[in-house]
């Protein structure tokens, strides 16, 4: 698919807004707004608040969100094909390259965010649904504090790190600047989102200082933030 291609699915005549709904939190949903930001795409950030989740679920076509509304009125799933599609529209060619070879390392980086995520995920989850890992639910489950301590820090102090790594040698590989090379991509997007959430302090027994040994990704992610686009997108947010 060509850039105008892209475009002319995301954007249409100009008429219709693109919609992207999901949650007042940045979440799944805040690497494809980054990414639709990055690739000069306007389009309708609507947010709404848990409470009203319930009945805002019987609307949408999976029973999830985010979820893009096209301005041909089609619903768009599952947040990476919508980051992918937000790349292919960038006019420069540079969030989702075309050139194959170049395509295929973003794709292995994306891969990699996502095995990060999938590691993490029980650790985090078991926190807010116990029962579906074969504990009792949180209000019977006298042990939990325990065994979610155990996991989350277990997980710190041994797959944070050899995650970290893995991202090490891909920034070492693209020349200390990106995570494919010189230029931003939508891998460097996911990447910093994923890896991010370890130093917000969102998480019980997860310190905001997990990433304080691994001084390439810091680097990497100042880098990110000192991109013009990214830095524009983030002022804007702060307005």
């Amino acid at each position: 698919m060509s850039s105008e291609a892209a475009r002319k699915i995301l954007i249409g005549d100009g008429a219709t807004p693109l919609k992207l709904e999901y949650f007042a939190i940045e979440g799944a949903a805040e690497q494809v707004r980054i990414a639709l930001s990055l690739a000069g795409v306007p389009f309708d950030d609507i947010t709404f608040p848990f409470s009203q989740w319930p009945e805002k679920k019987t609307t949408t076509k999976y029973g999830v969100v985010p979820e893009m509304t096209l301005p041909d009125g089609s619903a768009v799933t599952e947040s990476m094909a919508m980051v992918r599609l937000a790349g292919e529209a960038d006019p420069e060619g540079k969030l989702y390259p075309a050139d194959i070879a170049a395509r295929l390392k973003v794709e292995q980086v994306l891969g990699l965010v996502g095995d990060l995520a999938r590691a993490w995920m029980p650790c985090l989850y078991i926190g807010m649904k116990p029962e579906k890992f074969g504990y009792p639910a949180t209000a019977e489950w006298s042990e939990s504090d325990t065994v979610i301590e155990k996991l989350r820090t277990g997980f710190i102090a041994d797959d944070l790190p050899r995650f970290m790594g893995y991202f090490t040698d891909l920034i070492k590989e693209g020349g200390d600047k990106f995570l494919t090379g010189d230029d931003l991509t939508i891998a460097d997007i996911s990447a910093y989102q994923g890896i991010g959430y370890f130093r917000r302090g969102i998480a019980d027994h997860v310190p905001k200082e997990s990433l304080d040994s691994f001084p390439e990704v810091l680097a990497w992610m100042d880098r990110y933030d000192a991109h013009p686009k990214v830095a524009a997108y983030k002022a804007s947010k702060a307005k």
